[in-house]
């Protein structure tokens, strides 16, 4: 019996219910140095001399309503996170997502030109570096100032046809 009870020391330890930084609600004696949110949701009992008698106020009832409670904020939490995820699917773009998406968008745009070999400019140099140095120039303005980018557009260029076809 004396080497029974010394092993159960760890069930009367605190046991804390704290969120890491990914949002993950976890639970444990002891908390990590970066956890968020941290509860303390039940106290160690002390052994003593009455160890074998309930702490007082702590019973099977009592420990049952912590469980629930935990159980209840876990949904709560798990609840709001869902409606946060809705809300970000639903919400119009802010000016940022605009302004990244068109960024991308140019960024595209100047790759693809970039890796289309010369006889797709009809074999000319300068045909190539004026396209490339459209999309370039409307980058550097939207970068620059992204209200007057979008106050101004420009419209596409119509660049000239050029013959498509691989030279024979």
């Amino acid at each position: 019996m004396c080497f029974i009870l010394p092993g159960l020391s760890y069930l009367s330890a605190d046991i804390y219910r704290w969120t890491d930084k990914q949002g993950a609600v976890h639970f444990g004696d002891s908390v990590p140095s970066d956890a968020q949110n941290v509860k303390v949701v039940s106290k160690e009992i002390s052994s003593g001399p009455a160890a074998g008698a309930p702490a007082p106020g702590l019973d099977a009832k009592s420990t049952e309503s912590i469980l629930q409670e935990l159980e209840d904020d876990l949904q709560r939490e798990r609840e709001a996170r869902k409606q946060a995820d809705e809300m970000k699917k639903t919400a119009p773009p802010t000016r940022a997502d605009i302004v990244t998406r068109e960024k991308e968008r140019l960024e595209k745009m100047i790759l693809e030109l970039d890796q289309k070999p010369i006889e797709y400019y009809g074999g000319s140099p300068k045909i190539k570096a004026a396209q490339i140095g459209y999309y370039q120039s409307r980058l550097q303005a939207l970068m620059a100032d992204p209200d007057n980018y979008f106050k101004n557009p420009e419209p596409e260029p119509n660049f000239p046809a050029l013959d498509k076809s691989p030279s024979n």
